[in-house]
Parts: structure tokens; sequence; C-alpha cells
């Protein structure tokens, strides 16, 4: 290389993995180093350095000057130290103290050699740099300074020795050597300000009240820190406590720390204490050096070897094209292990890259209508797809092949995202991916065996749900029983009626009865009348018994069909105790049965009331006194002895027949009239306190469910809370929410009422207009006492008595209808979502719904790390939402798993510090069939002819410029120094 060249070309002749990581040592002396040199000659630094290939960059430093960086920098261009890729000059200034306590600070100015005339610069910016000594300026170039060392010292004779002298002396107090820094323009655009941070540079000097606005001072005007120290790395970094991070934040905010051996010795060289090798992710320019300032914590690492995040076998470095007839040439694209962007104009080939590595890797989906391979496919059916992984597995496969079924990567393609986040689509396959998130963030061991969220959730809920079922049919059963003691308690006044109807009767009867014609004749009608009335009540008392039979009979069938439901349980649970391991021998345990045998009970009342029914009817031949056939024979036989006018006794036989079933008709409408007063009336009001309690409890139950679905959910909560980034407001949050179906419930309502009429509240609307005012707040608040007292109190209006049902109902409908749809829970239901800042996921528009999406995969979706492949999932937002929403997440996914991101959004790219930036182009070819390319490279790649990757991503991407800037300005970059 010819003296004064830049080192390295900014041409990339090859593509690219962009930013990976290298050992850079910047702080490194040479033979013939002012102070301290302890080295041989050349020859021997040349081949030890020569002999350490892992370094790639070294900070060649000296004392106020660049003559020994110069001269190593010729010996590069004369191929030596071919293992080096760059040379930057670093000159170390010893600023004056503040008190004479203390020693002198370092600080280092780190220059780009970019610039073909970097070196005569360097120097007149040097010259320009001056400190008195006995009234006479020196400036800081080498003949001045061993001048300055005679003028200290007049014995010195050696210009060895004055120069040392003189960089001794040489020292500008800070506030000088800030102002001449910021005088030179091209110095300032050109180097880096580093400060150390041990004895000789910040701790150097006690930070006491009089001189800590002057360390604060120097802290402020630095960019990066020389330290290895971890303690002092986390702190510049902004990780300590709250108090820490405000002192960083008001010396100028997070600062870069670098390492370097400072070596003086060939032994020292590239080996600094405790292995604390300086690892930076970034081309080896002075570029990428920069990329440290922007990226402080992600860019650099001290330590003996690079950080390494990522499973080598789920990391693919390079995809290989072949036979692709002329759309692309026989290629091999590298890829970086962490974010990688595709970028490029409509139709470049962008989405053509991420479904080749899809397809290869057994993830593409034939169902994505419009996908690049749909529509090319069939003029690269010979293509070869290879996928390279970083383990040095190889996966490889021709188009159109059977896919492997290895699902390699998460493929999330453009129409993937755009369906799942359609206006309408709320649920379905958007809620399956959240569930599928889920249920990986459960632990395995409380997962029970469940294969997907779905069946854990039923598992956790199956019991609660059984009675949540039981109390709505109990609800429904008490409806059912109230509706019929209400009926019978609204017949009572009939029944009252009756009685006095019947009564009336039997007085009018009496008064009919033909007088007797002889006291005999008297005699025999009244006895007649009590044989009449004692065989009614035989004759009912009988009825009575043959319905008790039929009740035990009805009991045998429900004791037969419990019995069975018995038998069913024990043969379901059979399968659960052997699974969680209850002995074979104690299974008997769960059989549920009755404690005694039901049969003889049954069988001796039934034999009881078969001995009092026949002692009733009595023997057919000679019955008992006061039996059914007794009292028949007594009655033919008095009729016979009644009356010679047979007209005569034939109306007595009819009025006293009737007058007998009057008065057991009284008989029973009494007892009827009794039990509705009596124990109807209490059961009536005990079924409706019944009901309400039902109600209430199917809402209490409601609330175990919901809070056994918290429980479920915490790993969800948990690992949301920890994976929103720290800087920003917007919070992803996990919701299970009561939801209620009220236009549903109105609708079903609706048909009821005969809405010509007046109904409870008015009008449907004005009902609808109540329910929505009393009823959905408590029905949505999850608090089962308010939803039992705003019901009360919607129930009130129903319950007004000038408001007969039968006014307003419609034909063929009753109370017990009302009733079951006011006492409905089916609209009611528990789900789970999710919440952007409090706004819940249905109710967010598409582009922020790919935002929940992408947040979920990224900050959540740790257990998979397969590559994430996602086709430009920021189409609907602009770039401010960009930046603020995803930027942090995917800054984070991308040190646990490999992201390729087709994407049109520079705040992506440049903000969430792409490792890599792939560049498609499409062209044609004479015969019109498009040819595709890719270039790469890393955010740092500028090229003199505007090819370079930066200035690409500012002209393909709009506000690509604003993002690089918006980047600087994050740690207030551009405002330093002024």
């Amino acid at each position: 290389m010819a003296q004064g060249s830049p080192q390295n070309s900014h041409k990339q002749a090859m593509p690219s993995r962009g930013s990976e990581w290298r050992r850079w040592d910047l702080h490194v002396h040479t033979p013939d180093t002012i102070l301290n040199n302890q080295f041989g000659d050349w020859e021997e630094y040349l081949k030890a350095i020569e002999a350490h290939p892992h370094v790639r960059v070294l900070g060649v430093t000296d004392y106020m000057s660049i003559t020994n960086y110069s001269k190593l920098k010729t010996f590069k261009s004369s191929s030596r130290i071919s293992n080096i890729d760059l040379l930057i000059p670093n000159i170390e200034f010893r600023i004056a103290p503040p008190t004479d306590k203390a020693t002198a600070i370092n600080i280092h100015l780190l220059i780009s050699p970019d610039d073909p005339q970097h070196e005569r610069e360097i120097l007149n910016a040097l010259a320009r740099l001056d400190w008195e000594y006995n009234k006479r300026r020196y400036s800081c170039l080498p003949d001045q300074l061993m001048a300055l060392g005679r003028a200290f010292d007049s014995s010195i004779k050696d210009d060895g020795a004055a120069l040392r002298a003189g960089v001794t002396q040489f020292k500008v107090d800070f506030t000088g050597f800030r102002e001449w820094h910021n005088a030179e323009p091209w110095l300032k655009r050109n180097s880096l300000v580093a400060v150390a941070t041990g004895q000789d540079g910040l701790s150097g000097f006690r930070r006491d009240g009089a001189w800590a606005a002057h360390r604060d001072e120097i802290t402020r005007f630095s960019q990066i820190l020389f330290s290895g120290r971890p303690g002092e790395r986390e702190f510049w970094l902004g990780m300590g406590s709250p108090e820490d991070r405000e002192t960083v934040q008001q010396l100028g905010g997070p600062k870069p720390c670098v390492h370097g051996s400072d070596a003086h010795e060939i032994a020292k060289l590239f080996r600094p204490d405790n292995d604390r090798f300086c690892w930076i992710k970034a081309d080896p320019t002075f570029e990428g050096l920069k990329q440290v300032l922007y990226e402080p914590g992600g860019r650099v690492h001290i330590g003996p070897s690079p950080p390494v995040y990522h499973d080598q076998a789920r990391v693919i470095q390079a995809v290989k094209l072949s036979n692709a007839s002329g759309w692309f040439d026989d290629i091999s694209v590298p890829l970086n292990a962490g974010l990688v962007s595709i970028i490029g104009q409509k139709g470049s080939g962008k989405s053509a890259l991420a479904e080749l590595i899809a397809y290869g890797a057994g993830s593409w989906h034939a169902d994505e209508a419009g996908s690049f391979l749909n529509r090319a496919g069939s003029h690269i059916q010979n293509l070869s797809i290879e996928l390279e992984w970083a383990d040095d597995t190889v996966s490889e496969v021709k188009l159109w092949d059977d896919q492997s079924d290895a699902n390699e990567v998460r493929y999330l393609s453009q129409k993937f995202v755009e369906r799942l986040c359609a206006e309408d689509n709320i649920g379905t396959e958007l809620v399956r991916e959240i569930e599928s998130v889920i249920f990986s963030n459960i632990d395995p061991t409380d997962t029970m065996n469940a294969s997907s969220f779905e069946e854990l959730r039923a598992i956790r809920t199956e019991g609660i749900r059984a009675e949540g079922d039981r109390l709505h049919q109990d609800v429904i059963r008490l409806i059912r029983e109230e509706c019929e003691l209400t009926d019978n308690s609204n017949k009572l006044p009939d029944k009252k009626a009756r009685i006095k109807t019947l009564t009336d009767e039997r007085d009018g009867l009496t008064k009919q009865l033909p007088k007797a014609a002889s006291p005999e004749e008297e005699r025999i009608q009244k006895e007649l009348q009590e044989k009449r009335q004692a065989l009614n009540a035989a004759q009912q008392a009988a009825a009575g018994d043959k319905q008790k039979l039929q009740k035990i009979s009805d009991i045998r069938s429900r004791v037969s069909t419990f019995q069975s439901q018995m038998t069913r349980f024990h043969s379901e649970i059979l399968t659960n105790l052997k699974e969680v391991g209850i002995p074979e021998a104690e299974h008997a345990s769960f059989r549920p049965n009755f404690p005694a045998d039901t049969e003889p009970p049954l069988v001796r009342r039934e034999a009881e009331l078969k001995r009092l029914l026949a002692q009733r009817e009595g023997d057919a031949d000679n019955p008992a006194e006061g039996t059914i056939r007794w009292l028949q024979r007594q009655i033919q036989t008095l009729s016979e002895r009644e009356s010679a006018d047979k007209a005569r006794q034939e109306k007595v036989k009819v009025i006293q027949t009737r007058l007998a079933a009057i008065a057991t008709e009284i008989e029973r409408i009494q007892a009827e009239i009794t039990q509705i007063e009596g124990p109807g009336k209490e059961r009536l009001e005990q079924a409706h306190r019944e009901r309400i309690e039902a109600y209430v409890a199917f809402f209490q139950n409601l609330k175990r469910e919901h809070q056994t679905l918290e429980e479920l959910y915490a790993p969800v909560k948990t690992k949301l809370a920890s994976s929103s980034a720290s800087e920003q407001e917007e919070e992803l949050a996990f919701s299970i929410r009561w939801d209620a179906n009220l236009d549903k419930w109105l609708e079903r309502g609706s048909v009821l009422f005969d809405q010509r009429k007046t109904i409870p509240y008015g009008t449907m609307q004005d009902l609808g207009n109540a329910a929505r005012r009393v009823l959905a707040p408590a029905w949505t608040s999850g608090d089962p006492e308010k939803i039992g007292a705003a019901h009360s109190a919607f129930l009130e209006e129903f319950r007004k008595p000038e408001l007969k049902p039968r006014n307003y109902l419609r034909t063929g409908v009753s109370v017990q209808d009302v009733l079951q749809w006011l006492y409905e829970v089916d609209h009611i239901r528990l789900s789970y979502g999710l919440k952007y800042n409090g706004v819940e996921l249905e109710k967010l528009s598409p582009g922020t719904k790919g935002i929940v999406l992408l947040i979920l995969y990224l900050g959540m979706d740790v257990a998979d790390s397969r590559p994430l492949v996602v086709d430009q999932p920021d189409e609907n937002l602009d770039n401010e939402s960009i930046y603020k929403l995803l930027t942090a997440y995917f800054k984070k996914a991308k040190t646990r798993r490999q992201i390729i991101l087709i994407t049109h959004n520079p705040n992506l790219v440049v903000n969430a510090d792409s490792e890599q930036v792939i560049v498609a182009t499409c062209a044609r070819r004479e015969n019109g069939l498009p040819h595709i390319t890719y270039q790469s490279g890393a955010l740092e790649n500028i090229s003199p002819e505007d090819k370079g990757i930066r200035q690409q991503v500012c002209r393909i991407l709009e506000g690509g410029a604003d993002a690089f800037l918006r980047r600087e300005r994050r740690y207030s970059l551009t405002e330093k120094h002024t």
C-alpha cells in the first residue's frame, strides 16, 4: 500500500457476513515509543504481531506523536503484518492534573485512517496545539517537543532524551485541550476521544468537592473509556443502581469501555491482565469502531472469548442457490447469526430469499397465495437450495421435491402476518398463535402432559366448569319449581272460591233432600249419608295407597338409573386412578354405592301398602266392617230398605252421593290451601332465595375459574413483564376478562315480548339501555356480589304490580320463559387476550396487531431458538411506531436467536442495529427474465462510489438518513464536544 493511501478498500467484491466479533487491541505501543520503551528491534516486533492471527485491529499508540504509527503503516504496505486488517493512530496526551497530589490524566485520540491525507492532517493539527514554558510557546511536534525538553533541562544533549523530557513536561490543561480539539474541524470529524479510568486517568485524582466538576467535564468530553474492569463497564453502560444510572446520564449517557494491552514490551503484546481481551462486533474499519458509540452494550465485549449467544445448530451461516435457470447466479449468500435485514426496491427479490430459506428449512407453506415461489416456481423448478448451518450440517433440497418436515425455521410470511392481523380476525388463528406462545412459556412440569394449551386449560378447569353447569341447571330447576309454586299460589283465590261454591252447593243439596216418610226412613237416610261419606274417604285413602305404590316403582327406576350412573362414573375414574398410581386394591374405595341394599325397605313398604290396600278393600266374601266392600254392601242394603218410593229413593241417592263427593273435594282443596299457605309459601320463598343464591354461586364459581386461569397464565404475565424494554412507556399485558355479549342476550329476549305493548322499562330499546347501564358493568366486573345486586336491581321493574306479564308477553310465552332468559349465563364467559398500552387486542389496528404478534415472538417465545424469518411485518406501521415499539425487542431477541427480516423500515434496520444488511436487486436479462442478485455487508460499510451498505440503506429506505441521525442522537452524540 502506498504511503498516504487508505489501509482498506471500502469495496466489497465478495458478500460479507456483516458485523462479526473480532479481536481489537486499541492500545499497543511499538519499538521507539517515546516513553518506557522495552521493545527490541522492529523485526522482532513484526514477527510477534504476525504470530497472533486472532488480533485484527491495532490502535498504534505513542505520546503526542504518530511517527511510529507511520512507520508501522509503511511495514504493512510492504506486505508485513498482513493478518492485521486495520491500523488506527492512537495519540496519547497527558493533561495537567488539577492538584500536585494527582497524576496527569491520559486522554487518547483515536483517529480515522480513512482519509489518504490523514497523517498530514494530524500533524497540522498537532502543530496548533501548544504550551507555554518560560515565556515561550512550544507546539506538539517532535522538534518542538525536543526544544521544550532542552529548555527544561539544558544538560540534555541526546535528541531522544530531549524528546522524552519534552513529552513528559508538555501537559496542557483540560480546557485548553478541549478548545484546541473543538477548533480543529478535520480532527473533530475524524477522531474519537478516549480517556483512561485507572490511576493514570479519571481515578488519578480524588473526587472531592473542589475538583468534581473538573472530572465531570473530562468525562462528558470523552466518547470512549479505556477500562477492562467488569464493574466499571457495567456502571458506564447504565446497568447499576438508579443513582448510578442518573449519574451516567448526567455525565453524557452510557459510554463504551474498550481495552488494550498497553504493551511496552514483547512479552505483554496482546496480553492484557486477566485475559481481558477487547472484542468488537463490527467491520475492521474506523466506521466499525464508531459503532460502539451507538451500541456501547451490544457492540463491545471484554473477556477471554467473544460472546456466543446462539445455538450453533440453529444458525444458518449461508444459503446456496444453484440451477436457477438464470433467475439467480449460482451463489452463496453468507448470513450473520444476529439480525439480518433484507432490503430492496419493490420486486427486487427480498421475499424470494426469505421463501427459499423457509423452503430449504421445511417451513414454507404452499397455500401462500401470491408468494414468489407460487408465481415463479414453474420457471425455476430445477433450483437447488442448500442451507449451511453453523454446526457444519447441511440441509439440501430441490425445489418442488417433498419438503422436509423438520420445520427448522419459524417463518412468518407477509400474507401470514396480514391474515392474522386483519380487521376481521380477532380470534381464531391469532389466538392460536398466542396460545402456542403461552404454552411454550409454561414450565414442563406444569403442563400435566397436555399436548396443547387448549388441552391443558380443559384439564385445569374441567371440575370447575362441571360445577358451573350444575349451578346453571340448578337455576333452571329452581325457576321451574318456583313457577309451579307461584302458579299454585295464584290459584289460591280460585280454590277458596271453589270451596265457597261447593259449600253453597252442599247447602242447597241438603235443603233438597226429601223428608223421610217415617222415623225409620230418616234413620236409614242418615246412615246412608254416613256410609257414603265413609266409602268416599276409604276410596280416597285406597287411591293414595296406590299412588304410593307407583312412587315405589318410580324410586326403583331412579335407583336403577343412578346405579348405572355410579357404575359409569367408576369406570371413567378408573383410568385416572391408574394414571396417578392408586393401587388396584384400593380402587373399590372410589366406587360410589348406597350404604345398604335399597330393595328390602322398598319391598317391606310395598308389602305394607298392599296389605293396607287389601284391608281397605275388604275380603270379597266376608269383608270386615269399615272396608270398601263392606261399606258398598251396607249402602246397597240400606238403599233397598230406604223407601218404597223409588223416585224419591233415587233422588236421595244422587244427592247423598254428591254431598259425599263435595265433602271429599272440600277436604282435599282445604288441604291444598293449607299446603299453599303454609309449607308451599315457605318453599316458594326458599326457592326464590335458592335461585338467587345459585345464580350468584355460578359467578363465584366463574371467579374460581378466573383464579385458576390466572395461575395458568402467571408465567406468561411474568415473561411479558420481564421482556418489556425498560425505555418504553408502552406495555404489553396479558388479561383475563369477563365478556358479556349483551346484544346477543337482548336479541334472544326480544322475541318474548309483544313490543306493541308497554313492557318493563317501556320499550325494548329502553330495556336495552337499562341493561347496558345496570347489568353490563356488573357482568364484566368479575365481582359476584356486584352481579347479584345489579341483577336484583334490574328485576325490580319486572316486579311492579301494574305490569302484568300476560299483558306484554307474546302468545305462548310464559313467565318461566322470561325468568329463564333473565337468568341466562351463556352470554357471559371468560376470555383472555392481550392488551397493548391498555387497549384490547381486538380494538387495535392491523398494524398494531402486527406489533403485538412480533412482541410475542421476539419477547416471549424464548423456548424457540430456531431462526425467525419475518417478511415485512412493518407494512402498516410508520417509522415512529417502529422506533418506539419494536426496535428494543428486536435488539434483545437477536442475542438468542437468528432473525432474518425483510423490511422497508429504516428504524428496524438501523436502530435495531442489524448485524448484516442484504440488498436485493433485480435487473432484466435480454430474454426478459429477471436476474436477482444480493449484496451484503454491515451497517458501517461505506464506499467512495456511494455503493456501500450504509449509503444504500439511506437511498433505498425512506427516512434512512434520519434513522442514522436518530441513532446518533440517542446518546446525544451529535451534540458532544461543542
